[in-house]
């Protein structure tokens, strides 16, 4: 069975908020309460993705000068479906292997139908997409189309 559209609108928030895109963030925004979140819905989900990103920003600090990854994840573990997948897109979208393979192991411990997590999953890379195309704009035709020495 499909997400809800407010279920989905909540997580469309948080995977914006996330990956740091404004203009995603603020037409989530506005759905989300077209579809009937409650401003403490969406306090949550915002206050979720923050925890997600400042997570996978100190976990690549760490990797970054060669420390011990810490063993908390994000903080927002829960025991409800709705929230992990939450979780899950936010991680997604700031793409912190860690946090992906925490929640994912969570909701699918939680007997999330793999429809739904293949929902997350195309949900965060579709905003992730329209993330990089709003910051792209900012380039003009000028933008820079490869990297050199680059690994990627």
């Amino acid at each position: 069975m499909p997400m809800t559209m407010l279920n989905k609108e909540l997580l469309a928030v948080a995977i914006s908020v996330a990956a740091g895109c404004r203009p995603c963030t603020t037409y989530h925004l506005a759905k989300v309460r077209e579809a009937g979140a409650s401003e403490e819905a969406i306090e949550n989900v915002v206050t979720s993705a923050i925890y997600v990103r400042t997570s996978a920003t100190e976990g690549m600090h760490r990797h970054a000068l060669g420390l011990e990854p810490e063993q908390k994840g994000c903080g927002c573990a829960s025991p409800q479906p709705v929230e992990e997948l939450i979780a899950l897109g936010a991680s997604l979208a700031v793409n912190c292997a860690e946090n992906v393979a925490r929640h994912l192991a969570a909701a699918k411990a939680l007997n999330v139908p793999q429809e739904e997590l293949d929902e997350v999953f195309a949900l965060a890379k579709f905003i992730r997409a329209q993330a990089v195309k709003h910051t792209e704009m900012q380039f003009g035709t000028t933008a820079p189309t490869t990297m050199e020495n680059c690994c990627c």
